[in-house]
């Protein structure tokens, strides 16, 4: 798949890996800060168990799916701005501005409720949604200059695999804030105050591209620049929009993250309430039951990048059939395991592993559909996730507002059971069209010139 070969130099801890750290971390803290509030609203809300020191709030749970959904209302709204703006000033300064704007905001949180009631609430939740909107589309323009291609799924799914961690110790920590002297407002506290500390040191060691950074070996320089000269141009080119919008690899991904969206978010947002009502635990087990299916999930994630790479190193099956295989994996795996919450009346361990099957193989979509924007146009790699992203939120909004409108008594579990119905049929056709429409093969309009675009269908003939 490439010509280049690694150097010992090359193989030995790089500045790329210390970059791939970075935005490990960022991933975490973005993911966490989406999270928090998922466990926080449980206590914020629950008078039986409240923590008698700080205020609870008489919000139903309309009002609370409201609360959960409102940050992917201003999420929706920045993605393609953000990919764009990626890719023609570089993704280092955006991505500290979004994630620093975060922080600041989700250290005001307690205060914000407390002063200003839901309505405040809701408000600050869209204006951190619009500033994580640069997340997804910087962290793709970031790995489209970083990831050699021998690398690219255990480097992309790496980085991705943050989005678990950040769940596991969010939710891990969040039972024990809550019951600390700090209280719930103390969950606020110390995810914004992490925050702010990794954006103090992504602007000192952070790098937009290997070009830019000062201290990069000219051999892992050539490496990487190397490894992408076939797919990246080095000069700015106009993004060719009618071309993206006509695309029909373009609209299987964007079904895709739709679906997996619509799932996935109903499952992250409210499972720490089905775990509390319906299973009832209390709020300390809640947290480490609804942190269980994440570690599962990044350690699978792991596994599947690893083997993911070596299939593509040994060109075992073609990489359009590797994504889909995964996405399969991921969706219609899941959709079993909602399916089976749906339709067996099952026992509380039962719940559970089938809540953590369904996340645990979640982990297939990030060598599935999610690496598929950096095959199709490595070039507009920011501002095809950009699209995606952001049109994948109205599922994620619909999907939460969905679950207050049939969940009217939060014990009710049959009524939950009618959620995860839906989730399922919603996995399984959106993956149904995936195989069908989906291909990893890179696109036309992702070449400035006819001769490259001719040396890298050659190659692509070669490999799919």
């Amino acid at each position: 798949m490439e010509n280049i070969k690694q150097t010992s130099n090359t193989k030995k801890w790089g500045v790329r890996h210390t970059q791939m750290g970075l935005m490990f971390c960022c991933m975490s803290i973005g993911y966490a800060l989406r999270t928090n509030m998922a466990v926080a609203i449980v206590a914020m809300t629950d008078k039986q168990h409240a923590n008698k020191d700080f205020s609870v709030f008489d919000w139903n749970e309309k009002t609370k799916s409201v609360i959960l959904s409102s940050f992917f209302w201003g999420y929706f709204v920045t993605q393609v701005f953000a990919g764009h703006m990626g890719q023609k000033y570089g993704a280092k300064l955006l991505l500290a501005g979004a994630i620093g704007i975060n922080g600041v905001m989700t250290l005001a949180t307690p205060a914000v409720a407390l002063h200003g009631g839901y309505v405040a609430v809701i408000a600050s939740r869209v204006l951190q949604g619009m500033a994580q909107g640069f997340l997804y589309p910087s962290m793709n323009v970031l790995l489209s200059k970083w990831a050699p291609l021998s690398e690219k799924s255990r480097m992309f799914s790496f980085v991705f695999s943050g989005i678990q961690f950040g769940s596991i110790v969010i939710l891990s920590i969040s039972g024990f804030l809550v019951e600390s002297v700090g209280g719930w407002p103390s969950i606020f506290y110390v995810s914004g105050a992490i925050t702010l500390m990794w954006v103090c040191v992504w602007c000192i060691y952070g790098c937009s591209s290997p070009s830019e950074h000062k201290t990069i070996s000219d051999a892992e320089k050539e490496y990487i620049t190397s490894s992408l000269s076939n797919t990246a141009c080095t000069k700015k080119i106009p993004t060719p929009w009618r071309k993206i919008c006509t695309s029909l690899p373009v609209w299987a991904i964007l079904i895709a993250h739709l679906a997996e969206n619509w799932g996935f978010w109903i499952l992250v947002m409210d499972m720490p309430s089905y775990v509390r009502f319906v299973l009832k635990f209390d709020i300390k087990s809640n947290g480490f039951l609804s942190a269980l299916p994440y570690l599962t999930t990044w350690m699978t994630m792991l596994v599947f990048s690893w083997i993911s790479d070596c299939i593509s190193k040994k060109n075992c099956i073609s990489n359009t059939v590797q994504r889909k295989m995964w996405n399969s994996i991921s969706h219609w795996g899941g959709a079993l395991a909602l399916f089976s919450l749906y339709m067996f009346d099952t026992s509380v361990t039962g719940a559970m592993f089938l809540l953590t099957a369904a996340l645990t193989l979640n982990s297939g979509v990030f060598t599935g559909f999610l690496s598929n924007h950096l095959d199709l146009a490595p070039n507009f790699a920011g501002t095809l996730m950009g699209i995606t992203n952001s049109l994948a939120n109205l599922t994620a909004i619909a999907g939460s507002l969905l679950v207050g409108f049939i969940v009217t008594e939060s014990s009710n579990k049959d009524q939950w059971g009618i959620v995860f119905l839906i989730s399922a049929i919603v996995f399984f056709a959106g993956n149904l069209f995936y195989i069908v429409f989906g291909t990893a093969k890179t696109q036309s309009w992702n070449y400035t010139s006819e001769n490259q675009k001719e040396e890298k269908t050659e190659e692509d003939n070669a490999i799919l």
